[in-house]
């Protein structure tokens, strides 16, 4: 019983890590393709501080 649990959970991740993935590498695909210009390493913390920030206001506002 709790293998068939552990399964089913290692698929239900996997198959959303693979979405995450395709997703990504689609991104990356489209910034390369248009030519756009790779971001500095100071654009990334700031974009990354960005959405952290509102993934956690995300997240407090639904529990």
């Amino acid at each position: 019983m709790i293998i068939t649990i552990l399964v089913i959970a290692l698929i239900f991740t996997a198959s959303k890590w693979i979405k995450w993935k395709v997703a990504t590498l689609t991104m990356v695909y489209y910034i390369e393709k248009k030519q756009y210009k790779q971001p500095l390493d100071e654009e990334i913390k700031e974009c990354t501080g960005f959405v952290v920030q509102n993934m956690i206001k995300d997240f407090s506002r639904k529990h």
